[in-house]
């Protein structure tokens, strides 16, 4: 017990040993309060790092959430529903509940009786800008890292700490981002150390080849016997089409531009009821996602996406569904950006 009250405050091995008995100081005993304070020291510091790791991540999933409600339009006092945010995030309730008290510290949520977590700022406020900050960031750096893999910036096989001191990240946001890119399919943990990217997902010929399978797989899932989409998706959709169209374009990340693009083409082709489709789409979206960066900061050529999109909510709505599927296919072979897609 005398020993870490000895590291409590601050003496030195040979001072620790003048509390023992004078026989003990030729033998091994002496050793003894050197090493338990050093244990001490580093058990410390983990557990510093653990907990400003566990901080961060805190930070970076009300981040997260405060994005969602911005883009689904949220006010000042809907209802933060767990299950829902844990859908559309993609997480589990665990580290979503984790984002939601992060949020309730810093102002922007609180809990009510019977209800839950609601919001008790606007998504859009000044109040909302530190928390959307750190998200921003990700984006930023994701962004960085894709644009640097499509000009061959990069090795094919890199080092965390490699890329720790490149993009100036800390291991733990570097490790959400490579988690995040390993799940997209465009890098890949090398056995015992390192990373390797992918060469083809961001050569051109995979750009084509995505291009071309969407082309055919998103109008044909329209034109599938009982294609049907319902009124309440296509309100939905169309809503946060016009949000984007009115002005929200110029606040989103290009992150959150290509999540928005890919959750309005998987929602149309849920309307086939064929699995297989989804599952495709979203896999092709995710591979994709890479060189879609690359066009996606063309703003002007959004806008006229997005008025294709709002253009199909009308004709699906109506149930053309054949001029629907022919829509689509002029959509997706128009580029964002000439010599683009």
């Amino acid at each position: 017990m005398w020993t870490s009250g000895a590291c409590a405050i601050g003496l030195s091995p040979w001072e620790d040993c003048i509390l023992l008995p004078k026989r003990t100081i030729g033998g091994t005993i002496c050793q003894v309060p050197k090493i338990a304070c050093s244990a001490m020291s580093s058990s410390d510091g983990s557990r510093q790092r653990s907990d400003k790791n566990g901080s961060e991540r805190a930070e970076h999933l009300a981040g997260l959430i405060m994005a969602l409600a911005r883009r689904e339009g949220m006010k000042t006092g809907d209802r933060l529903i767990e299950q829902r945010l844990a859908d559309a995030l993609d997480l589990s309730r665990a580290p979503i509940r984790l984002g939601l008290k992060a949020l309730e510290a810093a102002g922007l949520a609180r809990g009510e009786p019977h209800r839950g977590f609601v919001l008790a700022k606007n998504p859009t406020s000044g109040a909302a800008q530190p928390a959307l900050a750190a998200v921003r960031r990700n984006e930023q750096v994701y962004a960085t890292i894709a644009g640097d893999v499509l000009a061959s910036r990069l090795p094919a096989d890199v080092t965390e700490a490699e890329l720790m001191r490149r993009y100036d990240v800390t291991r733990a946001e570097l490790q959400r981002l490579l988690g995040r890119i390993a799940a997209e399919g465009w890098i890949a943990r090398l056995p015992g150390y390192g990373w390797r990217f992918a060469e083809t997902v961001s050569s051109p010929e995979a750009q084509t080849q995505a291009k071309a399978f969407r082309a055919v797989i998103e109008p044909a899932a329209i034109a599938q016997p009982g294609f049907a989409l319902p009124q309440e998706v296509i309100v939905r959709l169309r809503e946060r089409q016009q949000r984007v169209f009115k002005g929200e374009l110029e606040k989103m990340t290009i992150g959150e531009i290509f999540h928005s693009g890919c959750e309005f083409h998987e929602e149309i082709i849920r309307g086939a009821g064929n699995p297989f489709f989804l599952e495709a789409l979203r896999r092709v979206n995710s591979i994709r996602r890479l060189f879609a960066y690359r066009s996606f900061a063309d703003r002007d050529g959004m806008r006229r996406h997005v008025r294709d999109h709002l253009r199909l909510l009308d004709v699906l709505e109506t149930q053309r569904y054949a001029e629907a599927a022919k829509l689509m296919a002029r959509h997706l072979q128009r580029p964002l950006v000439a010599g683009l897609s």
